[in-house]
């Protein structure tokens, strides 16, 4: 936890913390079933991995999903696809996002499959039910002034290669 406080900012501490931790987890996964004291270890463990994952996507793609307010389904249908700086501010927070991540490095496969799933549910998700409730921006997206949700899923298969 100490080591955590160099990282430059809170995103990067909970990818430091949740790589030391799913690590150490996995060292202490028991190969028999009967060894309680370390099924609990373990089990502890990969408990607060998912804590620092929840905290990770709160910090990091937060400010991404807020872009789409959740008042946002209950305007009147002409306010909502006349207004097409809700996906341009989307955008930016993704790809200012995504930018600053790209070159992060989630060393073990599971566990970095895990966390660009779940950035996906969070946040590609969002936006396509966006577009899905919004014909009108959903052509924008198509005319390619905007990136398609498959694009951007596309973009998160990228993280955390290092």
């Amino acid at each position: 936890m100490r080591k955590s406080k160099f990282c430059s900012g809170p995103s990067l501490r909970y990818i430091f913390l949740l790589n030391n931790s799913n690590f150490i987890a996995n060292m202490f996964e028991p190969s028999v079933p009967l060894d309680l004291e370390l099924w609990s270890l373990h089990h502890r463990l990969k408990r607060q991995c998912g804590k620092y994952i929840d905290s990770y996507l709160d910090i990091s793609w937060g400010h991404v999903t807020s872009c789409i307010p959740k008042s946002y389904f209950s305007r009147p249908l002409i306010h909502r696809w006349s207004n097409t700086s809700l996906l341009i501010n989307f955008e930016l927070a993704f790809h200012k996002t995504y930018q600053t991540q790209k070159f992060w490095k989630v060393p073990e496969p599971r566990l970095r499959c895990l966390l660009r799933k779940n950035i996906a549910e969070r946040v590609v998700s969002c936006y396509r039910n966006c577009l899905e409730e919004n014909p009108e921006l959903e052509k924008h997206v198509n005319r390619g002034t905007s990136s398609s949700p498959e694009i951007l899923m596309e973009m998160l298969g990228e993280l955390f290669e290092g």
